[in-house]
């Protein structure tokens, strides 16, 4: 196995582990379903839906075979040594945006659109950046990309960005309350 799908498996299994670990924590200590609800919302829960299945396809299938690059069309102008790099550093920073982004959100944590009103989180990492769970979505897919340079992988980054930044929206539509 080379050290790249290596790198693709690692990310993907930190990825999954931290977002079951938070929607498990979430459910024993409040008792609401951490996976929210889409609130009339659904094409565009289906869109990230989509948007996040092809991540995963690509994102499961490089370290299973490294063929599956070229079962998804290789992009040639990215298989370079220094891309290779920054995937490496993408995928390290998306690990840490979501643990640092599920931490700092707590028990307010959902993967829809919450239930009720939640609290405005503006500690930890959101003092730096709106959303780092879409930004952390973006760097994985983006890491994916620059490791597996696949025309798939490329449009799974495109997807998701245009989903997450569609759910941002819908996000911010919502009302909230604003605590310190």
């Amino acid at each position: 196995m080379h050290w790249t799908q290596l790198a693709v498996a690692a990310a993907l299994l930190v990825y999954i582990g931290a977002f079951v670990g938070i929607m498990v924590a979430v459910r024993r200590s409040t008792g609401a379903h951490p996976r929210g609800q889409t609130r009339g919302y659904s094409l565009a829960a289906l869109f990230n839906g989509l948007a996040a299945l092809l991540l995963l396809v690509t994102a499961i299938a490089y370290p299973l075979q490294d063929r599956s690059v070229d079962w998804f069309g290789r992009f040639v102008r990215l298989d370079h040594p220094l891309a290779r790099g920054v995937g490496v550093v993408s995928l390290a920073l998306a690990g840490v945006c979501l643990i640092w982004g599920e931490v700092s959100l707590g028990r307010s944590f959902r993967v829809a659109l919450p239930e009720r009103v939640q609290p405005l989180v503006t500690h930890g990492i959101y003092r730096f950046t709106r959303n780092p769970l879409a930004l952390s979505v973006d760097l994985l897919a983006l890491g994916v990309l620059l490791l597996a340079p696949s025309w798939l992988a490329l449009i799974s980054l495109v997807l998701n960005g245009v989903a997450y930044e569609s759910k941002i929206r819908i996000e911010e539509a919502t009302p909230v309350s604003y605590t310190h």
